[in-house]
């Protein structure tokens, strides 16, 4: 299939050359009519005395043209003697909306802002949650021993470290609590003095 600027500059010359058969091959390019439509409208439907053969034939190459089967060179063969230029279609610079269009896509942008903002917040938290401070590594227990200190499940501890409560560090692909941490950390110890 061509692409429509190589359809348009085609059709320009074709009508700038302005005969009736290269007028019906501009016309047939413009409405990307195939050789098919061609062949029932020409020779299916018309009858033996309408017939016109040489017609029919220039307008099946500009179907094949358009669709890719011929070159420019193949199709108008003098094409170099009829210059045209194209004018760039221009693009639109603005673009109007009504009022609930604008308002549904405020509502839109506004959703996305917030999820771009949690998902900064996780990335932020997750930062924290791998550093592994350098001080007093022998006060870290593993996730394991922590849930068993604390009374809770695994998914209790991560949901505080998501929340903030408590701060979680990952080394070689295990999580690591501080003691000391959980300790001072009141919801730790607000739920332990609930069990």
């Amino acid at each position: 299939m061509r692409k429509q600027e190589e359809i348009n500059r085609a059709a320009a010359i074709l009508r700038k050359k302005g005969d009736r058969i290269s007028v019906a091959q501009a016309e047939v390019l413009e409405q990307r009519r195939t050789e098919t439509q061609l062949f029932k409208e020409f020779v299916v439907s018309a009858g033996e005395d309408k017939k016109d053969d040489k017609f029919f034939y220039a307008l099946r190459d500009a179907a094949r043209f358009a669709a890719g089967g011929l070159e420019l060179e193949e199709l108008i063969p003098d094409a170099e003697k009829y210059p045209v230029e194209l004018v760039p279609a221009q693009k639109k610079e603005r673009q109007t909306v009504s009022y609930q269009e604008y308002q549904a896509l405020m509502r839109r942008v506004n959703l996305l802002e917030g999820l771009v903002d949690e998902l900064c917040k996780e990335r932020r938290q997750r930062a924290e949650y791998q550093k592994k401070p350098d001080t007093n590594r022998a006060d870290f227990i593993s996730q394991e021993e922590t849930t068993k200190w604390v009374g809770c499940s695994r998914e209790t501890l991560n949901s505080w470290q998501r929340k903030g409560f408590i701060t979680g560090y990952r080394k070689a692909g295990r999580v690591y609590y501080s003691k000391s941490e959980l300790e001072s950390s009141p919801k730790v110890q607000n739920f332990r003095s609930l069990k």
